[in-house]
């Protein structure tokens, strides 16, 4: 066995898993202090590596933050760009759209809270445009492929808009953390059917 190969590769492992504990740790102080509080020696301490080293990942406090929230954000993106209603009937279709984004909101709660809640630097705060975008995107191709079977009761345009507002991540975080709770999915998907539908 090539030991040099075997080094490169234990190597490239151990790189990884620092950079994805460094990830983690900014995400979850953002996400508990905000961008403002953010020091990087408590991303240090909570990745358990030396500060010198998160400063070799990121040379800068935006730059760390920007890249710990671009590359959650891009795993998301591609995701949801990935997805395609299955259902056959209407009703099974925006099911599927609503399940998609409940779910996705909940694997990525403190990603989206942290984008949604704002105080960002300019580039790092444009993730969520690019996001909301793609969103847009997967919602408009389902309700146009709807309307042209002729399931939708209103214009393409207005069901587009009412979904994309029923289902955008601030939305999501009202219903869950409101008096819905566990219910609000159900609540969103009966909104979204009784008006389309």
């Amino acid at each position: 066995m090539n030991t040099r190969r075997y080094v490169q590769r234990e190597r490239a492992k151990r790189t990884a898993r620092t950079a994805a504990a460094i990830e983690g740790a900014t995400l979850r102080e953002v996400a508990r202090g905000g961008y403002a509080a953010l020091r990087i020696a408590e991303v240090a301490r909570r990745a358990r590596v030396a500060t010198r080293t998160v400063y070799l990942h990121a040379p800068t406090k935006e730059r760390l933050v920007e890249d710990a929230l671009r590359g959650r954000a891009e795993a998301l993106i591609g995701r949801i760009e990935r997805w395609r209603a299955r259902g056959e009937t209407a009703d099974a279709v925006l099911g599927e759209l609503i399940a998609m984004h409940e779910r996705e909101y909940r694997a990525e709660s403190v990603l989206l809270e942290t984008l949604v809640d704002g105080a960002l630097p300019r580039r790092v705060a444009a993730l969520l445009r690019e996001l909301d975008a793609v969103r847009l995107g997967i919602i408009a191709r389902t309700l146009n492929d709807l309307a042209r079977r002729g399931a939708l009761r209103m214009r393409a345009t207005d069901a587009i808009a009412l979904a994309h507002a029923l289902l955008s991540y601030p939305t999501w975080r009202t219903a869950l953390t409101g008096p819905g709770r566990r219910r609000a999915p159900r609540l969103v998907s009966s909104a979204l059917r009784a008006a389309l539908v």
